[in-house]
């Protein structure tokens, strides 16, 4: 087969044999793909910085439809700075990545799910919010792991505005007018529901600013958690990493200022 130009986002890389390493890569033609790459232990491998996880890059190289894809040359490489330098950034990217990847069949094309994982990393290595940039994808993911919540308007009125809380038994938002439909909703609070509506509606390209307090951005979080456990049942060990240094967070700190 001759080599062919891609898009691709490096998901993950692990170690293989002595010196050579195995790669996940989400290419946007072809879907994600395994890449066998030779001596990338070598320290002045002249594809390493494309190879590092979370890069993005336009690469040259052989896709195969069965067995290890091989990669020829790289043109144009984003390399992940930000999340070399800061701990939060590496954690939120690395998680997105692990879960588009649990999201995706071998060789499933999404050209969409691409281009908003390639603009979500993008907006991180800019130095905007990784929490919320990755809060924003894990809603919008939901649908493929087989669930649609009805998350833009009220399941009952279509309502689009006012205070909304979330039902599971109606799969959706419900707003105050029809709270007394579910009297086992979720109980989330009024700005968890207003920014999850939103999000799953944003497009990053959209994005201009937004400034949420820490009390916000838990409550957000915790939603989210709920609907991943109630629908997903997802465990991934990015996801236990960032559980784990939100623990470490100052529980003092409320000020957040979000750029996104």
């Amino acid at each position: 087969m001759e080599p062919v130009e891609f898009l691709g986002i490096v998901l993950f890389q692990r170690p293989y044999k002595d010196r050579d390493a195995l790669l996940k890569i989400f290419t946007r033609s072809k879907g994600k793909r395994m890449f066998f790459v030779k001596n990338l232990q070598s320290p002045n491998h002249f594809l390493k910085r494309a190879c590092f996880p979370m890069a993005r890059a336009t690469y040259i190289g052989q896709i195969n439809a069965h067995g290890f894809s091989f990669l020829n040359e790289v043109k144009t490489c984003y390399f992940p700075k930000q999340v070399q330098v800061d701990i939060e950034a590496n954690a939120y990217a690395s998680y997105l990545a692990h879960l588009v990847d649990a999201s995706l069949e071998e060789g499933e094309v999404d050209e969409g799910l691409f281009d908003k994982l390639w603009q979500a990393l993008e907006k991180i290595e800019e130095g905007n919010d990784s929490m919320v940039i990755a809060n924003i994808l894990e809603v919008q993911l939901l649908p493929k792991f087989g669930v649609d919540p009805h998350l833009k308007s009220c399941v009952f009125c279509q309502k689009d505005q006012g205070i909304f809380d979330y039902s599971v038994r109606y799969d959706g938002l419900i707003c105050q007018d029809h709270f007394s439909r579910d009297p086992k909703r979720s109980h989330w609070s009024a700005r968890a529901a207003h920014f999850i509506r939103i999000f799953s509606q944003l497009d990053y390209e959209a994005i201009q600013s937004i400034s949420l307090n820490g009390k916000t951005k838990r409550e957000i979080r915790q939603a989210i958690d709920s609907l991943y456990q109630e629908y997903v049942g997802l465990s991934l060990k990015s996801k236990s990493f960032i559980d784990k240094l939100i623990n470490f967070d100052n529980p003092l700190d409320d000020s957040y200022s979000s750029k996104v």
